[in-house]
């Protein structure tokens, strides 16, 4: 995983391609709701030689058997993920806090232009945000997102759009 620096911005992901993890002797494939085409080939060229292979397509990232597989998931194991931003990123939160480490997490590149939000003014997270500047759900003050992605909170920082004059909003444009 690997940060963009996009108008002096290093904390953007940047997803690059996904390959199979030749080191490991256990791959888990999972995405959410259904398995993209490149995972499906990644999955298919998984070989036997290469270890054990499981998939896995959940809706949920919380979802209690993805849990039970990351909780007995084997140090020599690679955990692949594919979905919506926020989808992937809680799956990895919850994978580190279970003990797995970077390395052994593989991202592909999000599915939509799906946003969280974290509000500065209010701390409240936004789900599904495509567009700028949006309302935030808990203080309802108009947000410009910004690229500036935390990892702990897996979600885009956001403040209040034209503080100054509230009258006077940037025109809405989608988020990329």
């Amino acid at each position: 995983m690997q940060t963009e620096q996009l108008n002096g911005v290093a904390s953007k992901p940047a997803y690059g391609p996904v390959e199979l993890n030749p080191k490991s002797s256990f791959h888990l494939f999972v995405a959410e709701q259904l398995l993209p085409k490149a995972m499906e080939c990644l999955y298919d060229a998984c070989q036997p030689n290469e270890g054990r292979k499981e998939k896995a397509v959940v809706e949920d990232a919380s979802d209690p058997e993805l849990r039970n597989l990351l909780a007995t998931f084997p140090l020599n194991g690679t955990l692949y993920l594919a979905g919506t931003e926020p989808f992937l990123w809680r799956v990895a939160s919850h994978a580190r806090a279970l003990g797995l480490c970077p390395e052994q997490i593989r991202l592909m590149a999000p599915v939509t232009r799906e946003r969280h939000l974290f509000c500065c003014h209010c701390h409240t997270i936004t789900e599904g945000v495509t567009y700028s500047p949006y309302a935030c759900s808990g203080c309802g003050a108009m947000l410009e997102v910004t690229d500036h992605f935390s990892r702990l909170h897996g979600a885009y920082f956001s403040f209040q759009a034209n503080a100054e004059d509230s009258a006077d909003m940037p025109e809405q444009r989608e988020v990329n």
